[in-house]
């Protein structure tokens, strides 16, 4: 009996002389200062941008295929949020689009490849310590190739053609989920959001093809002939998840 007793009151000793024992299992973590996220995008286009290719009799090809309809990429930004509270955020990114307007046929296609870089602001709103959401709005630079693959060709009508390289000035409206890992650091999460980039609201030009034309076709988007649509608005909008890495996150344990 003795020992059994001398062994309890030796343990409560211990225990007492090293209360931080079960301190050390509860942590705080600080909100993060930067940000980088990268992953695979869907992008789906709107406005004027959309179009169909699949038209009959051919003379329309040229006049209707200027459109996309949906296509896959990718993304990557950084953020930085001064100050304490980390709400406010400045964000720089980069993405990748291929746009097709092509509906698993073997029929005309035309496709787009857009280079995307994008700046501005966030606003981060701090739920639970692994759930945030943000909503931001910045300007977009756009690059802008694409190509039409007729089929069947034809030499006078329906002929593949491609269009210059043009570069656009746009504008775009994001929102989003940080879901943050509970990983030993938190320092890493990820994002579910989506974007809606008008990719021509400042800049737009404009020249009708010339018969026979087969190379640099100009895109069409402004007030001229040519095109589906003036002023042409050319729009995506893109979804995206991703992986968020959190690299300066502090584990400070909980007093």
């Amino acid at each position: 009996m003795k020992k059994i007793v001398l062994s309890i009151f030796i343990l409560v000793t211990i225990l007492f002389l090293n209360k931080d024992i079960f301190a050390q299992q509860y942590y705080t973590y600080s909100r993060p200062s930067w940000v980088i996220g990268f992953g695979p995008a869907w992008n789906l286009a709107t406005n004027d941008a959309y179009g169909r290719a699949n038209y009959s009799p051919n003379s329309f090809n040229l006049a209707d295929n200027y459109g996309m309809r949906w296509g896959f990429g990718g993304y990557l930004y950084g953020k930085y949020s001064p100050g304490k509270k980390k709400n406010d955020r400045i964000y720089l990114g980069f993405d990748y689009k291929g746009m097709v307007n092509s509906d698993f046929s073997d029929y005309n296609k035309t496709s787009y490849d857009i280079v995307t870089i994008d700046a501005g602001y966030e606003y981060l709103f701090f739920g639970t310590y692994g759930f945030r959401s943000y909503y931001g709005i910045g300007f977009t630079g756009n690059i802008i190739n694409g190509s039409f693959e007729p089929n069947p060709a034809d030499t006078l009508l329906n002929y593949a053609r491609s269009f210059e390289s043009s570069f656009r000035v746009g504008m775009e409206v994001k929102a989003g989920l940080e879901f943050v890992f509970k990983n030993k650091k938190r320092n890493l999460g990820l994002n579910i959001g989506a974007r809606y980039n008008l990719m021509n609201l400042f800049n737009d030009d404009n020249t009708a093809a010339f018969d026979g034309q087969t190379e640099n076709l100009n895109l069409n988007d402004g007030d001229s002939n040519g095109g589906p649509g003036f002023k042409r608005y050319m729009g995506i909008v893109s979804i995206d998840v991703g992986l968020n890495i959190y690299p300066d996150v502090k584990r400070v344990k909980r007093k």
